[in-house]
């Protein structure tokens, strides 16, 4: 663990004031979740922050629970795959559930997330101690809980954790962040794996629950279609869309010689990056440069544009070095071509059988091979709504765990540790958070800045300069990323 991480969490085991210490925990959370430094859970920190909140929280008695569940999730987003997940193992209870959002959200997100569910509530504002009260509180009626937690949500891992001490509650925890750092090894009953990815992952967290498959459900109806093989002399076009940190190159693992090498040898062909940013993302410049009209970047497109493109896309390419999710699956089953690399995070559904493990192999793969059957119909065995919602309601009602269902269809191939960052950091964290680290301990600015690579020093310079003229300090970060 780096030099500013110690420090961090020692501060946080050392501060009086029990408020301070798990705002700070936050903080280590957050930038535990932007920086892979080969640190995925901290159980022991959630002990000494729950035992400390025990012996503070006034909590009573609570009566047995008499509602069936709630869902709790950290902040719903009208964008991603993260609330779609939560939105769709909601529709599989025979009752609509409810649900209890932890921090402060899009309106329009919660109006979207709430016709989902039968009753949404918010917490208020407060400190983080009553925000742990109010959680218990809220919870303390229900017979289940599923958690959609973000990776730094301590507040509501310290308040399920306080939660079973006075309830006969069961805990479900859903990690939609199987491949980050995050909290909660120690407060479920049972941790759902949603990838094999997650599932490798995992074995380097110590997690005291029982672990049980889930998979993520697709929402995309099937449809199988044939594709006429193409010629290099077609006007193809090939489509990816993901956030721009799906698209950045890490430690040699980098989507561009792929683009390049689709638009040398197909010169009639057109690549779009939907979710880029073509100002700010630089790794892309030189191919912008060099095939200016034929590769296309937008950061982003209304809806029905985006559809527009989708339905020309001769060919959908998954993100690369880091893959969309199911997002390369739904897309197999809606009947369109599908191409990518198979990158070190990898098994969130069979579709990756359909993935190249070369460019040679890739480009072979376009004008050779058609969408393979026997994989479309491995990704509705695994991801298929029903599939998933047989196992969801198996565990939550009949206490049955389920085995990871990828690994009988998927080889493999993967590399947990393929991202860590050993020296100076190179991905990006939220300035946000580092305004609120700062503003316990000035000192800390130096201590980040000598973490961090050339060219994320100077970016938080100029970030946390941007946030200062704004007035901004202290508030929690956006992100869809996990």
């Amino acid at each position: 663990m780096s030099r500013l991480l110690s420090s961090i969490r020692d501060l946080i085991l050392t501060r009086k004031d029990i408020n301070k210490s798990i705002e700070l925990a936050e903080v280590y959370g957050a930038i535990l979740w932007a920086v892979d430094k080969g640190v995925y859970d901290d159980p022991e920190l959630e002990d000494i922050l729950t035992g400390r909140c025990m012996d503070i929280v006034q909590i009573g008695e609570a009566d047995l629970p008499s509602k069936d569940c709630i869902h709790l999730i950290s902040e719903p987003y009208l964008i991603g795959g993260h609330t779609r997940l939560m939105e769709q193992l909601a529709t599989m209870h025979v009752e609509k559930p409810d649900l209890l959002i932890t921090r402060q959200s899009d309106e329009r997100a919660i109006e979207r997330t709430r016709s989902f569910f039968n009753e949404c509530a918010s917490l208020q504002p407060g400190t983080p101690l009553q925000k742990v009260a109010e959680i218990i509180e809220c919870l303390k009626s229900y017979k289940r809980v599923v958690l959609h937690i973000h990776p730094d949500d301590i507040v509501a891992v310290i308040a399920c954790r306080i939660l079973k001490t006075i309830s006969g509650a069961k805990i479900f925890f859903v990690n939609h962040a199987d491949h980050v750092f995050t909290y909660g090894s120690t407060v479920a009953d049972v941790y759902f794996e949603i990838s094999t990815f997650g599932l490798h992952r995992d074995m380097k967290k110590t997690i005291s629950g029982d672990k049980s498959f889930l998979g993520i459900p697709l929402s995309t109806q099937l449809v199988l279609k044939k594709h006429r093989l193409p010629d290099k002399e077609d006007a193809l076009n090939f489509f990816s869309a993901a956030s721009p940190f799906k698209f950045k190159p890490v430690k040699g693992y980098d989507s561009r010689p792929t683009i390049q090498r689709v638009l040398s040898e197909f010169k009639r062909s057109t690549f779009w990056i939907v979710g880029a940013n073509p100002y700010t993302n630089i790794w892309w410049w030189p191919l912008k440069l060099r095939y200016w009209s034929r590769f296309k970047i937008l950061s982003s497109v209304p809806y029905a544009s985006y559809l527009t493109l989708l339905e020309k896309a001769d060919f959908y390419v998954d993100s690369y070095p880091t893959p969309g999710g199911t997002a390369f699956a739904e897309q197999l089953v809606s009947g369109r071509r599908c191409v990518g690399l198979r990158a070190p995070i990898q098994g969130y559904s069979p579709a990756d059988n359909l993935k190249s493990k070369s460019i040679d192999d890739l480009m072979m793969s376009i004008l050779q091979c058609d969408n393979d059957e026997s994989v479309i119909e491995s990704v509705c065995a695994v991801n298929g709504y029903d599939a998933v919602k047989s196992r969801y309601r198996a565990c939550l009602y009949d206490n049955i765990l389920c085995a990871n269902e990828l690994e009988k269809h998927v080889a493999w191939t993967g590399d947990v540790a393929a991202y860590e960052q050993a020296g100076k950091i190179t991905s990006a964290i939220p300035p946000v958070i580092i305004a609120k680290l700062i503003s316990y301990d000035k000192r800390f600015l130096l201590l980040v800045l000598r973490e961090l690579s050339a060219m994320q020093k100077m970016k938080m310079v100029v970030k946390l300069a941007l946030l200062k003229l704004r007035g901004v300090t202290g508030k929690s970060p956006r992100s869809d990323k996990v």
